[in-house]
């Protein structure tokens, strides 16, 4: 029997299957933090990831992050596209801030943040223009910047 050299073993099955396995996990919280209110929904940590896939170049899980973005979207009430829209707008922020600075923990931590603040904003401006009241309390936007700010530092001093 003849064996080639050039035979490899084939790891997208096992990249496929990490992709789906990161998206089913992502879905499953999302749907535990939209019944309970002490889970931030991610927004942070979605946002980082999504700076992170897209230097990067992983389009499967860029794509994943994408959908969780909308399944967001959906499951707190966001118009469809927002947050989409404001990660785009935050992630030029993000870049310049990269030109002009070194320090890559302060950044995520920063990225949390801004996409807090971002979402704020953006929401307070809504009120302002339909004239409807938007029930948001600025305690809880602290509260999930600041769990998500924990987390972020966490698993980049881990990794």
């Amino acid at each position: 029997m003849q064996t080639l050299s050039n035979m490899r073993r084939d790891s997208s099955h096992s990249q496929s299957l990490k992709n789906i396995l990161f998206l089913l996990g992502l879905f499953v919280y999302e749907c535990l933090a939209s019944v309970i209110v002490y889970l931030p929904p991610l927004l942070g940590i979605l946002f980082v990831l999504f700076v992170r896939y897209d230097t990067k170049g992983d389009f499967w899980r860029f794509c994943i992050i994408v959908a969780i973005i909308f399944v967001v979207e959906i499951f707190y009430d966001m118009p469809l596209w927002f947050l989409f829209v404001l990660f785009v707008v935050l992630y030029y922020v993000v870049t310049l801030w990269l030109a002009n600075f070194n320090a890559k923990y302060i950044l995520n931590i920063a990225q949390v943040v801004f996409v807090y603040m971002g979402v704020y904003l953006a929401f307070i401006y809504t009120e302002i223009i339909t004239g409807t009241p938007l029930l948001i309390n600025p305690l809880v936007i602290v509260y999930y910047c600041v769990f998500e700010a924990v987390m972020v530092s966490i698993y980049e001093y881990a990794v």
